[in-house]
């Protein structure tokens, strides 16, 4: 043999050493001699890659203790050589550990020596340098007592393996590793030089390209459990946090990063000796949140490292508790510029802070934190720190949206604010009364929401009971200014009317229904009729207003608050059914005007039913429905009423039932798709072809099984049958809001709590498929484009990226087809824009070329100018600047012309899409 195996010869080999046994491993080596001991290094590593490949057929236990040391030596002792050409002997060396049975005695001594200590793991490639940290990971779960023992030795034999270290892949191993290190080996002096080695690496800066599995959060998250993987990092990590919070450098994914740090190793540390550690990164993080350059609400982790740091600070002052009054008022002191200079439009966000330490700290300095902010928030309702009096009404909104949020926040933790409460009771009604001048809607709202808290809480004193029965009686009949107002005056009235009903039988008795507003009548009776003894007094005129509301199409308000009122005494059964059984006694018994109105708040009121008592009045439904089988005039009557309250109903058998009759077609579709959605795949639906949509639907819902391949076939029939309307089609297919497909209204199986988001990214990729694959059909699958689009607002576009990546060539070639006006498609493509890599030069110009001739068209709607000015002004942020440079005098001629349209917003869009073009010019 000549020592160079094709694969013919390694089976042969295997087949004599392994099956038959004809041959020793010392007989094989013998005859790989010439090749192992050859003058060319290129034929010496021919030779191991040789010896590699049989070896790796060998069975797990197949060589022993004698066999394996021989070939460990003969590989660590080729390292030098290998190292040169190919690398071979690594992946000798990494199969004979890690796919051995019978290792011998101590060969880790060599192999720690050879390979680590001697040779130069940062030397070799990637997928060898993989090998090596497989190897050295093994060793720290295998052999952790003899890498014990060596201690420091081992310790810089590490570092010095390790740094240097570039690639993602070999970085998740190396992470693994050095986990292993700190949690199994004391680090003594080399403690500081350990956490360097792996500090050197945060904030992860790594940018995935297209295929790479590694993501940048996967490789921070495992860098970040290094940082804090042993307790005596504490006093490191915490001044690297705090040197990076001052980095000016750093972007705000980075930030996120060092917080998100934070924020872990709080968790991960002890209390701490001397809070001069933490108390600068409570600066720091202050600094990260009230950036100004940073628009929009706090970011979640900024609040919560915020949180997790404040705690970190009582955790390490139990010995010392005036350090923590210091942090407090450092804190305090620190913050009220921010909260009184609210014209700076950080208020917001400080008092997010204040929150967040209000929660971590102690009783006595969580209580020092909600009287100073009361304090402040009073003075911005006052305005008294309003520098431009134009500014003054909104600052006083502000004020009034914050003091709804502490009082609210106070009541939520009675036992340490009542105090609190009590003292600012009279100033808060005050303030409130006088910023009525400025913002009256918001700050009745303000008093109604402070009222109930005070209530609730039974701190209210006399004079404030007595004001309450004032502003209720007052509020009957003033018009509804707002939702918002007419919620928190409902939840008053209910909690004031469960505290204090006798002041409410005063104001019934004073203020006659006839002269309420008409409005207001039910909702106040309901919010009135919080206990059983107050229901039983206003029983008859609820039952009255109700059957007003159904009988008179054009009658007033909705009839939701009905619902709210079942809804808010669920704990108390038997007024809660006694709410149920009047409205669906007065709701059967009246000649509604739109039937289809009420059917919904019956809907609504159904869901909040026991799970007996729904069964029971499903089976009173759906005998009902049986009674009037032979009387279509009824029948279609009473199904208008509780065809909605029905599609609950779990039972298969009595869904078919009733779709038997002679209903109308859309009540038989829709008891077809609550038959198929409850359905096995066992079970004999026989769902007619004619509602062969609705059953895809369903099933797609449910997640059943082929539901995928009915969908395909769906969309390949739409196509080609023009017979259809493939625009009301996709409609219906797409919409899960309404009552009807509804999966929560109507009790539906989903498959899972995240079944939108499953079922988008189930669908695109077929949609996209059969679009590429419809030829000249393309015009009709394009309908469904908008409706998938609407189905996904309220998903999170950042998590589908790749599903949006696929419909964005859908979307450009839609608008290239001549003779296809695809306007429904317009207010799409900023959004595609947005989340897109940047385009290829022939879709550039298709989009440009698109989006100017709508800004040209005289007759284009103001929605579809501003879509294609947003998508104008996107592409030229985010397009490389050169892709643009042909594209400029388009686009800059196109937009003239809306310079001067009668919209002001119009005009302001396009001088910005002109500044930000023409600046394309110069990069």
């Amino acid at each position: 043999m000549n020592g160079i195996d094709d694969d013919k010869s390694s089976q042969d080999w295997y087949r004599r050493l392994v099956q038959e046994k004809s041959m020793s491993l010392s007989e094989f080596m013998e005859a790989k001699r010439t090749g192992m001991l050859s003058d060319f290094p290129e034929e010496r590593e021919q030779t191991i890659e040789g010896i590699i490949e049989v070896i790796s057929k060998f069975p797990y236990d197949f060589l022993q203790k004698e066999e394996v040391s021989l070939l460990l030596n003969y590989f660590l002792n080729s390292i030098e050589s290998s190292a040169l050409t190919g690398g071979a002997v690594i992946r000798g060396v990494h199969h004979l550990v890690l796919k051995s049975k019978n290792l011998p005695d101590n060969f880790e001594v060599s192999l720690i020596r050879i390979l680590f200590k001697e040779g130069n793991m940062q030397s070799w490639s990637q997928k060898e340098r993989q090998l090596q940290y497989d190897i050295l990971i093994w060793l720290l779960k295998n052999k952790i007592s003899y890498l014990k023992a060596l201690g420091s030795d081992f310790l810089a034999t590490f570092m010095k393996s390790v740094s240097g270290e570039r690639d993602p892949r070999c970085l998740v191993h190396m992470f693994s590793a050095f986990l292993e290190v700190s949690s199994n080996i004391a680090l003594g002096p080399f403690t500081e030089d350990m956490f360097e080695t792996i500090a050197c690496y945060f904030p992860v800066e790594f940018k995935p390209q297209k295929g790479d599995t590694i993501t940048r959060e996967y490789l921070a998250a495992s860098c970040a459990s290094c940082l804090v993987s042993s307790p005596s990092f504490a006093p490191f990590c915490f001044l690297f946090i705090d040197e990076k919070l001052n980095d000016d450098d750093c972007s705000d994914e980075e930030y996120k990063d060092v917080l998100n740090l934070l924020i872990i190793a709080f968790d991960r540390f002890p209390a701490q000796k001397n809070l001069s550690l933490l108390e600068p990164l409570i600066d720091g993080v202050r600094k990260v949140g009230l950036n100004p350059k940073n628009k929009g609400e706090m970011l979640p982790y900024v609040a919560e490292s915020f949180e997790a740091l404040v705690k970190m600070c009582v955790r390490s002052s139990e010995n010392n508790p005036r350090a923590l009054d210091a942090v407090v008022s450092n804190i305090i002191e620190n913050s009220e510029p921010f909260v009184l200079q609210a014209e700076m439009g950080l208020c917001k966000k400080a008092l997010h802070l204040l929150r967040s330490a209000f929660h971590s700290l102690p009783s006595k300095h969580a209580k020092q934190i909600i009287n100073q902010v009361i304090a402040w928030i009073l003075n911005l309702i006052h305005g008294d720190s309003v520098n431009a009096a134009g500014n003054k009404a909104d600052i006083v909104q502000e004020g009034l949206e914050y003091l709804i949020n502490w009082i609210h926040l106070a009541s939520a933790s009675k036992d340490l604010s009542i105090d609190t409460l009590k003292v600012f009771e009279q100033s808060i009604i005050e303030s409130c009364s006088r910023a009525r001048e400025y913002k009256p809607q918001e700050a009745l709202t303000s008093i109604y929401e402070c009222a109930s808290s005070y209530v609730q809480l039974e701190c209210a004193s006399d004079d404030l009971v007595s004001q309450c029965r004032s502003y209720i009686a007052l509020a009957l009949r003033t018009p509804i200014n707002t939702d918002v107002e007419l919620r928190s005056l409902l939840k008053l009235i209910r909690i004031y009317t469960s505290r204090h009903f006798d002041q409410v039988q005063i104001v019934l008795n004073d203020n006659a229904i006839s002269t309420w507003n008409s409005e207001k009548v039910l909702p106040i009776l309901c919010a009135m009729s919080s206990s059983q003894d107050a229901w039983n007094l206003l029983k008859n005129q609820v039952k009255a207003e109700l059957e007003n509301r159904m009988n008179n199409s054009t009658a007033e308000g909705s009839l939701d608050c009905y619902v709210e009122m079942m809804r808010a005494c669920t704990d108390n059964q038997q007024l809660f059914m006694d709410y149920f059984e009047t409205f669906e006694s007065v709701y059967s018994k009246v000649d509604c005007g739109n039937p289809e109105r009420v059917a919904i708040v019956l809907q609504s009121a159904s869901l909040l039913l026991p799970e007996e008592e729904h069964t029971k009045f499903m089976n009173k439904i759906g005998s009902q429905y049986s009674t009037l089988a032979e009387n279509e005039s009824q029948l279609f009557q009473f199904d208008k009423k509780y065809i909605l309250s029905y599609l609950q109903n779990k039972s298969i058998q009595d869904l078919q039932k009733v779709s038997k009759l002679n209903l109308p077609e859309r009540s038989t579709r829709q008891l077809f798709f609550a038959i198929a959605n409850r359905s096995n795949i066992d079970d004999k639906t026989n769902i007619p072809e004619k509602h062969h949509l609705a059953e895809v639907k369903a099933k797609l819902l449910r997640n059943a099984p082929f539901c995928l391949n009915l969908y395909e076939e769906l969309l390949s029939k739409i196509a080609s049958d023009d017979t259809v309307d493939a625009s009301s089609s996709f409609e219906y297919f797409l919409d899960f809001e309404s009552a009807d497909c509804n999966p929560e209204k109507c009790r539906y199986e989903t498959g899972s709590p995240l079944w939108r988001q499953r079922i988008f990214c189930q669908i695109v990729p077929i949609f996209k498929r059969k679009f590429e694959e419809a030829g000249e059909k393309k015009h009709r699958l394009v309908e469904m484009l908008p409706h998938l689009l609407k189905f996904a607002v309220s998903l999170d576009s950042e998590q589908l990226k790749k599903q949006y990546a696929m419909l964005l060539p859908v979307v450009i070639q839609t608008i290239s087809i001549e003779g296809v006006i695809p306007s429904h498609v317009t207010r799409t493509i900023p959004m595609f824009l947005n989340i897109s890599e940047p385009l290829l030069m022939d879709d550039l110009r298709t989009v440009v070329k698109y989006l100017c001739a709508i800004v040209k068209n005289g007759e284009s709607n103001m929605s579809n100018l501003e879509d294609a000015l947003n998508g104008l002004n996107i592409l030229a942020r985010r397009q490389p600047p050169k892709s643009l440079h042909s594209e400029v005098p388009l686009v800059v001629t196109s937009i003239n012309k809306i310079l001067g349209h009668r919209k002001r917003l119009l005009r302001m869009m396009a001088a910005d899409v002109k500044n930000n073009w023409e600046m394309v010019i110069t990069k």
